[in-house]
């Protein structure tokens, strides 16, 4: 059995999706300086420019919940993308710290959902014996956002002007609407099935395989972004790095990633999922150790443990597709939205934990990430427990 090419071209549509949207959250990190210089912004209001796209996703991440079962699929994606672009668009002319501020907000409403809309399609559209390899191709949007981001924010934001970087999303963005207008089958048995939510919730808070399946995403993620809130200024501040060359770290682990995502989709159909997730997770705890414990080191050796690292995230693809089969057709938008709102809490917690266990020494070196690393590989070896208990069933 193999995806045809049909499914492959809109596959391939869907992670140009997960590209502009995880592009447009990427791209904000190198601009920070510039910013902070041209708007006058303070550290603090830089935090909120930052947390208002991830809190405005957050919210309309839940509140989604209510309705995203009831309207045809492809309708709402692109009446969310085009929301999307109208807040990336409203980026590129901000012209103080209050527009940009609404801005991101205004962009993190529709952009919290696409990514669990997504995920409900990549459901209704393949088969669970395909969905490996669609998660798979799904994710290489994702990678090669998080390849490209850094420096393609660099180049054009320096280069030309920090407004280049957005407006070049939303031109690429309106051909992928076009595409997805034009191409994307409609599904509309998923509002006909589509029943009371509060009903669909209350089986959910009831049925264990799906309340253990969202858990172990809670884990994952946790276990995952609690090492990288200070991955980067670790490696500044105690391994040595110049700040140029942290490019290196998201761009030659973006581009391992973009290879490796449709291979682990494509083995995760192959030989089983939770045996790719029990790999992939033993893999993840050796680079977890080895970034949290560097001192200073050759840039091509350090390079080597984060692309290790960076590629034991496609751990993420069988986890998801695992997830996924846990939720009948009409309950999968509500509940990959409660498992999107699960994974931002997740990452949210992770990183606010992080904060406190980290310090810096009288000597202005990082310590105590050490113990990040540690955390990291206690929780995710419980996740791979926690989707071992997965009982796949739709």
């Amino acid at each position: 059995m193999s995806l045809t090419k049909k499914e492959l071209f809109n596959l391939y549509l869907l992670a140009g999706v997960s590209f502009t949207n995880i592009l447009d959250f990427m791209v904000m990190m190198p601009l920070g300086h510039e910013f902070q210089t041209r708007f006058s912004l303070t550290p603090p209001m830089w935090s909120m420019v930052i947390s208002s796209y991830t809190f405005a996703a957050g919210i309309s991440g839940l509140v989604s919940i209510f309705f995203i079962d009831r309207i045809e699929r492809k309708k709402f994606l692109l009446m969310l993308y085009g929301g999307f672009l109208v807040g990336t668009l409203g980026c590129a002319f901000a012209f103080d710290y209050y527009s940009l501020m609404g801005a991101r907000a205004f962009t993190g409403v529709f952009g919290g959902i696409i990514n669990a809309l997504l995920f409900a399609i990549i459901g209704d559209m393949i088969v669970p014996q395909l969905r490996g390899r669609a998660m798979g191709i799904l994710m290489m949007g994702f990678s090669g956002a998080s390849a490209l981001g850094v420096p393609f924010g660099l180049y054009f934001g320096v280069t030309f002007s920090w407004r280049v970087p957005f407006i070049s999303i939303v031109l690429i963005g309106m051909v992928i609407w076009v595409l997805l207008y034009r191409n994307l089958p409609t599904m509309p048995h998923i509002s006909q099935a589509a029943r009371d939510t509060v009903k669909e919730l209350k089986k959910m808070l009831k049925n264990s395989n799906q309340l253990i399946a969202l858990g172990a995403i809670f884990l994952l993620f946790f276990g995952h972004f609690i090492v990288i809130p200070f991955l980067a200024p670790y490696m500044v501040v105690n391994v040595g790095f110049k700040e140029q060359d942290l490019t290196w770290i998201y761009l030659i682990g973006g581009i391992a990633t973009i290879f490796s995502s449709p291979l682990v989709g494509k083995l995760s159909d192959d030989y089983g999922k939770f045996k790719m997730v029990a790999l992939l997770s033993l893999t993840a705890m050796i680079p977890m150790w080895l970034v949290t414990h560097l001192e200073p080191t050759p840039i091509p050796l350090v390079l080597f443990y984060t692309t290790l690292f960076f590629v034991s995230g496609s751990r993420f693809i069988p986890s998801n597709a695992l997830v996924l089969s846990t939720a009948p057709p009409q309950q999968r938008g509500v509940f990959m939205s409660v498992r999107t709102a699960m994974q931002q809490f997740a990452s949210a917690s992770a990183s606010f934990l992080a904060g406190f266990i980290v310090t810096m020494s009288a000597e202005g070196f990082y310590q105590n990430y050490e113990v990040t690393g540690y955390l990291a590989i206690g929780i995710t070896f419980l996740s791979a427990i926690a989707l071992k208990m997965i009982q796949e069933k739709y």
